[in-house]
This record gives structure tokens, sequence and C-alpha cells, in this order.
């Protein structure tokens, strides 16, 4: 298996020696992998969803780089909210003049995406990066020795301090057949489950069935890890040398885009737990949580004073995504990430950002 790994495992991801690990390049996947208005994305050379973008931009182009993990997956090649937000820029000015490259990059965290900026970001010469924060787990997974990596068609995370190459490619001091069955049948009764729930939703409310990566169970599994850094307790300690890294990789991002004359700004995106109240009550009930440990704003609030701290503009959805949730779903199914209406909203909202507010308006200044 390790020997036959480049060339018999062709699955969406491949081994990269920087990153670990990147999406294929030109890789078509199945319809409604990544949510609704998902029709099959194929990526671009650099493994991303989004469209291959000349390196030299045309005279008079604007270019936003948008950096970040799965939300720029969510919703496929066209339905995407940073496709949506190069739609509204041509709307406004009757012809495309802004540049809105999608490097999202799935399974990370800011300190993995600050790898792929300087290893294929940059090649876009951007004239505005946005780092798209997702408060529901970027704290959380920023271990700073984690390298994931992908063997076999398989994720497994190693010590980066200990990494073993043979030839090039990864060796794991386990077995990769054993991985590799434990992993492929997992996805497969997660996949089966999560079918299944879709029907039975979709059968009790006369609606069409619903794109549904996780079932109920993963999900609500997920979300109780989350919450685990919005834990006043514990929070600091257990995840103290997570926030550092974090926040170490944020400001080696701006004073890398600093030297380059490029412009930076971080939008940061609520978890549904944060946002939906029925979802926090319910994760209260399941796993007989302390409502009063957790404090949901948590993520937000220590992000937020590191921004100000280093005169990073920023854009914080938040209490935006709190008002409109009340009003009508923005997440998937029993999933983190946005439907339609999510995506819809979260470029409405840059949009007007960079349009309409002072801070915005000096980041998209020629």
């Amino acid at each position: 298996m390790t020997v036959s790994d480049p060339y018999l495992f062709k699955d969406r991801f491949e081994y990269d020696p920087d990153l670990g690990f990147r999406a294929r390049a030109y890789f078509r996947s199945a319809p409604g992998i990544m949510g609704e208005g998902d029709d099959g994305t194929i990526t671009n050379r650099f493994g991303f969803n989004d469209r291959d973008y000349s390196l030299t931009k045309e005279p008079g182009t604007f270019r936003i780089l948008v950096v970040g993990d799965s939300f720029g997956w969510a919703g496929g090649l066209k339905a995407n909210y940073t496709a949506l937000l190069e739609q509204m820029f041509e709307k406004r000015d009757q012809s495309h003049k802004v540049d809105v490259v999608n490097t999202g990059y799935q399974g990370t965290h800011t300190g993995e995406q600050l790898l792929m900026l300087k290893k294929f970001g940059l090649q876009y010469k951007p004239d505005l990066v946005i780092l798209g924060f997702f408060a529901g787990n970027d704290f959380f997974d920023a271990d700073p020795n984690r390298k994931r990596i992908i063997v076999n068609g398989c994720f497994v995370d190693i010590n980066r301090q200990h990494e073993h190459r043979l030839f090039g490619y990864p060796i794991i001091f386990q077995s990769r057949l054993l991985v590799f069955l434990d992993q492929k049948y997992e996805l497969s009764r997660e996949a089966k489950q999560a079918k299944k729930e879709a029907q039975e939703w979709a059968a009790a409310n006369g609606q069409p069935v619903p794109t549904k990566s996780l079932s109920q169970e993963k999900f609500y599994q997920l979300e109780r890890s989350y919450l685990q850094f919005l834990d006043t307790k514990s929070s600091a300690a257990r995840f103290g040398q997570n926030t550092d890294y974090i926040f170490r990789s944020i400001r080696e991002m701006n004073d890398l885009l600093r030297a380059r004359n490029i412009k930076f700004m971080v939008a940061i995106y609520p978890d549904s737990t944060q946002v939906t109240p029925q979802l926090f009550d319910t994760l209260v009930t399941k796993f007989g949580l302390n409502r009063e440990d957790y404090d949901l704003n948590l993520a937000q609030d220590q992000l937020r004073t590191f921004l100000i701290s280093k005169q990073i503009p920023y854009l914080d959805l938040l209490e935006t995504f709190r008002a409109e949730e009340a009003k009508h779903d923005l997440y998937l199914l029993h999933d983190p990430h946005w439907n339609k209406a999510g995506n819809e909203l979260a470029a409405q909202k840059l949009f007007q950002y960079l349009n309409q507010s002072a801070d915005g308006q000096k980041l998209m200044a020629r």
C-alpha cells in the first residue's frame, strides 16, 4: 500500500509534502457533496473550488483572495459565497472589474492556511486578502504540532516534528490497511445513515431530500466538541497554546502581506450552535452540560481583541447570523456549513462592508 499509494489512490485529495494534503487539480466531485447548489465541482490548477484565474491580472482589475477552510466549498463552484461576492461586484460595475479568488482549503486552520497562502495564494498577486475564520473549530483544531496528511485516500494526523518520508512519500508507523478499512467503513456507515435521515426528514416535511453529509448523532458529537473551546472554566488551560498559535499565524500573515503592499482583513464566521438557541439547548440536555459554564461569544471576543490590538480590519458576522437565523435556516441540515441562504447572507454582508464602510473602502482603494 505504501508503494502503490501515488499510483492507485486517485481520490479527491493527494499528499503534499509542504501542506500535508490538498485537493487534486481538475478533480470532479460528485454532485451535492457540499450542499445546495453544488452540481459537482471541478477544481482548478491548484485544487481550489474555483475557476482558473490568470496569474497575471488584467489591467484595471482589483483582485481579492479569500483564504479559509471548507466554508469555501459549501454550495459548490457557483453558489459559494465567494462566487456570489464576485457576482455582486459585477452587477455593481456592470462589467468584470473585481476578481474574487477562492482558495478555501478544507480541513485546515489558520496556521495551515498560512502555508497554503505562501505556496499558492501569493501567485495570484492579490490586492486584498480576506481570511475567513470559522469560530467553530479554528481555535479548537489549531494544534501547532499537527500535520494532517493523506495516505491511501485516508487522513492521518502526525506530529510535524517527527515526520518521516521514504523517496519523498510519507511513512506512518501503523498499519495502512487497518487505517484504510477503518476510515472507509466509518465513512460508508455514516453516509448511509445520513442519507436515511435526509429521506425521512424530506418525507416528514414534504420537501426535497436535502444534502446531508453527517448523521444527526455525528453532528451533535461534532458540535459538542466545538463547545469545549467555549467552556469558560477550562478553555484557557486547554486551548491557550492553540490560541497563541492562531494569533502568531494571523500576525505572520499580516506582516507577510504588508511587506508586499497587499491589504488584509479577517471575516469571522459563526458556528451554528452560537446562532441557534434550540441547538445549544439540545446539546445541553443531551450531554448533561451546565449552560452557565459556556460563553457562546468567547471565540469572537478573543479574536476581536487581538485584531483590534494589531489594527487589522475585520467583519464579525455573529450578530447578523443570529438575527437572520431566527427567521430562517442558514445552515445545512445537521451540518456546520451554510446552505444557500447562509452563503447569500455572508456574500451580501461582505459586499456591504467593502462597499459602504470606511474601513472597507480603504481596503478596496486602488
